[in-house]
Protein backbone atom coordinates (compact mmCIF):
# COMPACT_ATOMS: atom_id res chain seq x y z
CA UNK A 1 0.00 0.00 0.00
CA UNK A 2 2.24 2.47 0.87
CA UNK A 3 4.50 1.67 -2.07
CA UNK A 4 1.61 2.36 -4.33
CA UNK A 5 1.73 6.04 -2.87
CA UNK A 6 5.06 6.44 -3.24
CA UNK A 7 4.94 5.60 -6.41
CA UNK A 8 1.76 7.64 -7.08
CA UNK A 9 3.84 10.87 -5.09
CA UNK A 10 7.23 10.05 -7.74
CA UNK A 11 5.55 10.34 -10.81
CA UNK A 12 3.49 13.19 -9.44
CA UNK A 13 6.66 15.26 -8.85
CA UNK A 14 8.08 14.13 -11.94
CA UNK A 15 5.08 15.42 -13.99
CA UNK A 16 5.39 18.71 -11.93
CA UNK A 17 9.24 18.62 -12.98
CA UNK A 18 8.41 18.03 -16.65
CA UNK A 19 5.81 20.99 -16.65
CA UNK A 20 7.87 23.18 -14.72
CA UNK A 21 10.81 23.04 -17.25
CA UNK A 22 8.21 22.80 -20.13
CA UNK A 23 7.09 26.42 -18.75
CA UNK A 24 10.14 27.72 -18.38
CA UNK A 25 11.29 27.00 -22.26
CA UNK A 26 7.60 28.48 -23.46
CA UNK A 27 8.45 31.57 -21.40
CA UNK A 28 11.76 31.73 -22.96
CA UNK A 29 10.62 31.27 -27.16
CA UNK A 30 7.63 33.92 -26.25
CA UNK A 31 10.82 36.09 -25.03
CA UNK A 32 12.77 36.03 -28.01
CA UNK A 33 9.91 35.51 -30.18
CA UNK A 34 8.85 39.28 -28.82
CA UNK A 35 12.35 40.40 -29.21
CA UNK A 36 12.52 39.79 -32.85
CA UNK A 37 9.12 41.31 -33.46
CA UNK A 38 10.22 44.73 -31.69
CA UNK A 39 13.84 44.40 -33.67
CA UNK A 40 11.77 43.77 -36.84
CA UNK A 41 9.26 46.90 -36.13
CA UNK A 42 12.33 49.06 -35.57
CA UNK A 43 14.00 47.95 -38.51
CA UNK A 44 13.47 50.54 -41.62
CA UNK A 45 11.69 52.50 -39.64
CA UNK A 46 11.36 56.40 -40.06
CA UNK A 47 9.43 57.65 -37.64
CA UNK A 48 8.47 55.86 -33.81
CA UNK A 49 5.63 56.12 -31.41
CA UNK A 50 7.00 56.11 -27.69
CA UNK A 51 4.65 54.40 -25.74
CA UNK A 52 4.49 56.98 -22.63
CA UNK A 53 1.38 54.97 -20.71
CA UNK A 54 3.21 52.95 -17.97
CA UNK A 55 3.08 49.46 -18.52
CA UNK A 56 2.53 48.28 -15.31
CA UNK A 57 -0.70 50.09 -15.15
CA UNK A 58 -1.91 47.83 -18.25
CA UNK A 59 -3.37 44.09 -18.33
CA UNK A 60 -1.63 43.36 -21.84
CA UNK A 61 2.07 43.62 -22.99
CA UNK A 62 3.74 46.63 -24.49
CA UNK A 63 6.98 47.45 -26.08
CA UNK A 64 8.67 50.69 -25.24
CA UNK A 65 8.49 52.02 -28.88
CA UNK A 66 6.74 51.06 -31.83
CA UNK A 67 8.37 51.67 -35.68
CA UNK A 68 6.48 53.69 -37.80
CA UNK A 69 6.95 52.67 -41.72
CA UNK A 70 5.77 54.44 -44.54
CA UNK A 71 2.01 53.12 -44.14
CA UNK A 72 1.78 51.78 -40.32
CA UNK A 73 -1.66 50.01 -39.41
CA UNK A 74 -2.31 49.95 -35.49
CA UNK A 75 -4.64 47.68 -34.17
CA UNK A 76 -5.96 44.57 -32.42
CA UNK A 77 -5.60 41.90 -35.28
CA UNK A 78 -2.61 39.84 -35.20
CA UNK A 79 -2.46 41.10 -39.32
CA UNK A 80 -1.33 45.11 -38.53
CA UNK A 81 1.74 46.38 -38.56
CA UNK A 82 2.16 47.15 -35.28
CA UNK A 83 -0.58 44.73 -33.21
CA UNK A 84 -1.38 45.68 -29.43
CA UNK A 85 -3.84 43.52 -27.61
CA UNK A 86 -5.49 45.87 -25.71
CA UNK A 87 -9.12 45.29 -25.58
CA UNK A 88 -10.60 49.20 -25.85
CA UNK A 89 -8.29 49.30 -29.92
CA UNK A 90 -10.16 48.09 -32.58
CA UNK A 91 -9.23 45.27 -34.94
CA UNK A 92 -7.74 47.84 -37.33
CA UNK A 93 -7.64 51.11 -35.39
CA UNK A 94 -5.40 53.30 -36.98
CA UNK A 95 -3.49 54.09 -40.11
CA UNK A 96 -0.24 56.25 -40.05
CA UNK A 97 0.92 57.27 -43.21
CA UNK A 98 3.41 59.61 -45.31
CA UNK A 99 2.00 62.06 -48.00
CA UNK A 100 4.28 64.54 -49.74
CA UNK A 101 6.97 63.95 -46.88
CA UNK A 102 4.58 64.65 -44.12
CA UNK A 103 3.27 61.90 -41.56
CA UNK A 104 -0.53 61.76 -41.38
CA UNK A 105 -3.12 59.61 -38.86
CA UNK A 106 -6.58 59.01 -39.69
CA UNK A 107 -8.51 56.87 -37.49
CA UNK A 108 -10.43 53.84 -39.23
CA UNK A 109 -13.68 53.84 -37.68
CA UNK A 110 -12.22 52.69 -34.47
CA UNK A 111 -15.09 52.01 -31.71
CA UNK A 112 -13.21 54.25 -29.57
CA UNK A 113 -11.59 56.56 -31.74
CA UNK A 114 -8.03 57.98 -32.49
CA UNK A 115 -6.59 61.05 -30.06
CA UNK A 116 -3.89 63.73 -30.74
CA UNK A 117 -3.17 65.94 -28.60
CA UNK A 118 -6.41 65.52 -26.71
CA UNK A 119 -8.58 65.71 -29.69
CA UNK A 120 -10.38 63.04 -31.79
CA UNK A 121 -9.72 62.67 -35.34
CA UNK A 122 -13.11 62.30 -37.44
CA UNK A 123 -13.30 61.63 -40.98
CA UNK A 124 -9.96 63.78 -42.05
CA UNK A 125 -6.38 62.55 -41.70
CA UNK A 126 -4.49 65.00 -39.22
CA UNK A 127 -0.90 65.81 -40.10
CA UNK A 128 1.69 64.54 -37.35
CA UNK A 129 4.02 66.75 -36.11
CA UNK A 130 7.41 65.22 -33.59
CA UNK A 131 6.25 65.08 -29.72
CA UNK A 132 2.24 64.90 -30.77
CA UNK A 133 0.95 62.99 -28.08
CA UNK A 134 -1.50 59.88 -29.61
CA UNK A 135 -3.59 58.02 -28.14
CA UNK A 136 -5.00 55.04 -29.16
CA UNK A 137 -7.43 53.00 -26.98
CA UNK A 138 -5.72 52.50 -22.97
CA UNK A 139 -2.05 53.78 -24.46
CA UNK A 140 -0.56 57.28 -24.89
CA UNK A 141 2.31 57.76 -27.34
CA UNK A 142 4.74 60.07 -28.22
CA UNK A 143 5.05 60.54 -31.98
CA UNK A 144 8.99 60.71 -32.65
CA UNK A 145 9.63 62.05 -36.07
CA UNK A 146 13.84 62.20 -36.20
CA UNK A 147 14.07 64.19 -39.40
CA UNK A 148 11.81 66.87 -37.38
CA UNK A 149 15.12 67.00 -35.04
CA UNK A 150 17.90 67.45 -37.66
CA UNK A 151 15.75 70.44 -39.04
CA UNK A 152 15.83 72.17 -35.49
CA UNK A 153 19.73 71.61 -34.78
Amino acid sequence: MYQIIADIFKYGFVIVVYMFIYSVIKLIYLDITDTRRIENSLDGAIAYLKTITLSKDLDFKVFDSYGIKENTIIGRNKKCDIYIKDPFMSKENTLIYIQEGKFYIKDLGSTNGTFVNGKQLLEKPAKLKDSDKVTIGNIDFLFVDPFALEGKL
